[in-house]
């Protein structure tokens, strides 16, 4: 063991340890409520007028993001920081106290298994959100200003006029074709048709250069006539500034797109990760079976699926829904049983040859998901013995290394979320809009990338040298 090692195990028996359990539970609470505030916020930032209410629910949101954010660093800082190594064998050893069943009695129940699906989906969902988020609340503006909000102030109406004038008109070319900024001159007539009318000009984007004689959507105040007037080619747009929403249609549309984009995908993913999942969860008592022990790991980076098992057949590799390495450093030299079900369990696997769900169930109680190829399953089968029993009221609990997030993930990256939590916290507050806001929404959406694929980078390249120098990642890949 190394001094970072020792030093991780000092700081999980000073509280870390003690706060393992507030840690777990805090964790999922903050991983769900997140995930429900950002929704709420981008939607109502959407899709809401200007009104105290959406301020209301949109800074609420944010204030409540920054809180977590606290709650999960505060409870962090109070633990110690302890190195993740400790904290997943502490937990790993949280579950084995928690075991209930008998040795060599197999539990009838594996407990916790959702937490597969639920995991990678709230962690994809919400890396998704935190880029997103910045940049909408940074291309939108919270508080409707100039002309058009005196106008909506004054007792707006929405009036299709010809057009007069035109002039000033400014070509912006684009990947897929051009706009034109033109000033446009209407003119207004009179409340209820008494009194003078008014001749005013307001300046607009057109898909097309405006055309003298052409209609318009203008938006004026009729008892109010020297405020001006706001126009479109587009009735929605021209609603849009009267209304106060924050985003613009076209801003709105890609957003919105790629939110049901999004949310398509997590189901999708969820659908077939749970074929993935078709480990035995419940035990019968009619299960292959196989005495093994944690030998080791192949694969790392992408490709980090497959822990070693050594069995009375030989070594046998098993395909798990996780970490191998970090299963392997945890608990590695553990025995237990391998458990599968060929009949039943015939799907497991989207990529490659089909495996059958097996699952290691450790002597402690806690068990790992995963699959079996086909080559393992039926060389095991032949020698799979039917002798341990399993109990009737025994439950395993899933070994779930990422359960106490908290604790584990580093250092930076929480200081990264809380940083982000206050700047969505700024971005959302109900101010007249500036360059800022685009400035910053832009910054925090492009830092969180770069941050990212360097945080990404750097665990492949440590998983890569950890496995170069690990005694237990020798074997080679079939």
């Amino acid at each position: 063991m190394n001094s970072s090692d020792t030093t991780g195990t000092d700081a999980m028996k000073g509280g870390g340890l003690r706060a393992l359990g507030p840690a777990i539970l805090l964790g999922k609470l903050v991983a769900w409520l997140a995930g429900l505030l950002v929704t709420v916020l981008l939607g109502c930032w959407l899709f809401m007028v200007k009104s105290t209410l959406r301020d209301a629910v949109v800074l609420g949101c944010a204030v409540a993001l920054v809180v977590l954010a606290l709650s999960a660093w505060a409870l962090r800082r109070l633990s110690g920081n302890p190195d993740p190594a400790s904290v997943y064998r502490a937990l790993a050893d949280r579950l084995s106290n928690a075991g209930e069943s008998a040795p060599g009695v197999l539990p009838v129940k594996l407990r916790g298994a959702s937490a597969l699906s639920n995991d990678g989906a709230l962690a994809f969902y919400g890396g998704v959100m935190a880029l997103i988020l910045p940049l909408a609340l940074g291309v939108g503006v919270p508080t409707p200003t100039g002309k058009a909000a005196e106008i909506a102030y004054a007792g707006a109406v929405v009036r299709a006029l010809p057009v007069e004038s035109v002039r000033d008109v400014v070509r912006d070319r684009h990947k897929n074709g051009s706009t034109y900024h033109c000033t446009v001159t209407v003119t207004l007539p009179p409340a209820d048709g008494v009194g003078s009318e008014r001749q005013v000009d307001f300046r607009s984007v057109f898909p097309d250069p405006a055309v003298i004689g052409g209609k318009v959507y203008v938006a004026y105040a009729p008892d109010r006539l020297e405020l001006g007037a706001v126009g479109d080619n587009d009735r929605d747009e021209v609603d849009r500034q009267l209304s106060g929403r924050a985003m613009s249609n076209w801003w709105t549309w890609i957003l919105a797109s790629g939110w049901l984009f999004l949310t398509g995908t997590l189901f999708f993913l969820y659908l077939t990760t749970r074929r993935d999942q078709r480990f035995p969860r419940r035990l019968r008592g009619d299960e292959r079976v196989l005495r093994a022990r944690i030998s080791g790991y192949d694969g790392t980076g992408a490709d980090k699926q497959r822990i070693r098992l050594d069995t009375s057949t030989g070594p046998v590799q098993m395909h798990v829904h996780g970490d191998n390495a970090r299963y392997v450093n945890t608990v590695g030299s553990a025995e237990g049983h391998l458990v599968w079900v060929p009949d039943r369990n015939r799907h497991g696997g989207r990529k490659g040859p089909l495996r059958t769900g097996a699952v290691f169930i450790s002597d402690a109680g806690w068990f790992i998901p995963g699959g079996l190829a086909p080559e393992y399953e039926e060389s095991a089968r032949v020698v799979a013995d039917q002798q341990a029993s399993v109990g009737s009221t025994g439950e395993g609990r899933l070994l779930d290394l990422a359960g106490c997030w908290i604790l584990s993930i580093p250092n930076r990256l929480m200081n990264v979320l809380l940083l982000w939590t206050l700047i969505v916290v700024a971005l959302a507050l109900p101010v007249p809009s500036g360059a800022w806001r685009l400035v910053i929404g832009i910054a925090c959406t492009v830092g969180l990338l770069v941050y990212g694929l360097y945080a990404a980078v750097s665990q492949d390249t440590a998983a890569q040298r950890q496995s170069s120098s690990s005694q237990g990642a020798t074997g080679s890949a079939p």
